[in-house]
């Protein structure tokens, strides 16, 4: 589930649109989320559109001279696949790569702070964590190019148990050198593949009780589109962890404003998608879409978080407006999970 975000996570759920001059674990490479950076609109591969599990990234043959240079389907996606190993990972067997990095440890969890904008709120220090490779943080490579990779050779679910495993470690270890030590709520991006798969929630409900994590210190993304698309597997993922974990629907707006998806859902933050968040100073529309969904979440008892907030206009902006929380480089940048106080 789980690269980091200047989410403002964004992984599991894309990386191509990054906004530029993010970066994490230095200053000039943004860190991804597990799943979808919250900065862009999900994109959903069907099935025909990806590379079966076990199938390797094949040469392609090219379209025939005097084509649109278009290659559909599966033939696509394999060139894209391809392209993108190639250009950010230069793995020849990106499967066993994949799992190398899952056995080995090989990935870093980074976490970015959720700032609260109201004054005695009752979760007042929130982190998201975003998942990095450390061979993208050795060579200073764009976060998150393993991500469609993971995706097509259907992977992501192994991720986000690997994201759990560690996190839920990493909080039982502060637990014991500190038993009064209070955590912080610190939100996982879950991704489709976990989403869907019932042998997650069934681990995340084992490792809470093995460790000893609190709950309700633990909150789970859920992307909107996912929720659209998997509706039923949603209701049953939320209630299985409910009322322990807390659950945000990420990416609100990507798709449509509509609340309707919400129905049946025991959702406890929207957060807000990036792309309206970032055009709240210069674009009214997009300034009264936000303040829309806040008074409507507000009326529903539903807590909001803005992602993507780059700078202080912003920040104020959202405050004037009524929004709980803010995420984004103009908040705080991603530091690594080890460097939390």
């Amino acid at each position: 589930m789980a690269t980091p975000e200047d989410k403002s996570k964004n992984p599991p759920k894309d990386v191509s649109t990054i906004p530029p001059g993010r970066v994490q674990g230095a200053e000039t490479v943004p860190p991804v989320k597990p799943k979808d950076i919250a900065t862009i609109p999900p994109q959903t591969r069907k099935a025909d559109d990806t590379i079966p599990p076990g199938k390797p990234l094949d040469v392609v043959t090219p379209p025939p001279a005097g084509t649109s240079g278009q290659v559909p389907g599966e033939q696509g996606q394999a060139l894209y696949l391809r392209s993108i190993n190639e250009q950010l990972m230069g793995w020849d067997d990106p499967r066993a790569m994949l799992k190398r990095a899952l056995h080995e440890n090989h990935f870093l969890l980074l976490c970015q702070r959720i700032l609260s904008l109201k004054s005695g709120a009752a979760d007042s220090q929130c982190f998201e964590v975003l998942l990095r490779l450390r061979q993208e943080e050795e060579n200073l490579l764009p976060p998150g190019g393993f991500l469609d990779v993971a995706e097509s050779l259907g992977m992501m679910a192994e991720i986000d148990f690997w994201v759990v495993r560690n996190l839920l470690a990493w909080g039982a270890e502060r637990i014991r050198a500190n038993p009064a030590a209070q955590l912080p709520m610190m939100c996982v991006n879950v991704s489709s593949a976990g989403l869907i798969d019932d042998r997650f929630v069934k681990f995340v409900r084992h490792e809470l009780q093995r460790t000893g994590y609190p709950p309700r210190a633990l909150c789970f993304e859920i992307n909107e589109h996912d929720v659209i698309e998997y509706h039923e597997h949603a209701q049953k993922f939320i209630s299985a962890l409910k009322p322990g974990c807390r659950i945000t629907l990420d990416a609100f707006g990507s798709v449509k404003v509509s609340f309707s998806h919400l129905t049946g859902l025991a959702i406890d933050f929207l957060k807000i998608d990036g792309a309206i968040i970032q055009n709240v100073v210069r674009d009214p529309a997009a300034l009264a879409k936000a303040r829309a969904i806040t008074h409507a979440s507000q009326r529903t008892g539903l807590r909001t978080i803005a992602e993507c907030v780059e700078d202080k206009e912003t920040l104020e902006k959202l405050r004037g407006i009524g929004v709980d929380y803010a995420q984004g480089f103009g908040v705080a940048r991603p530091d690594p999970l080890g460097k939390l106080s």
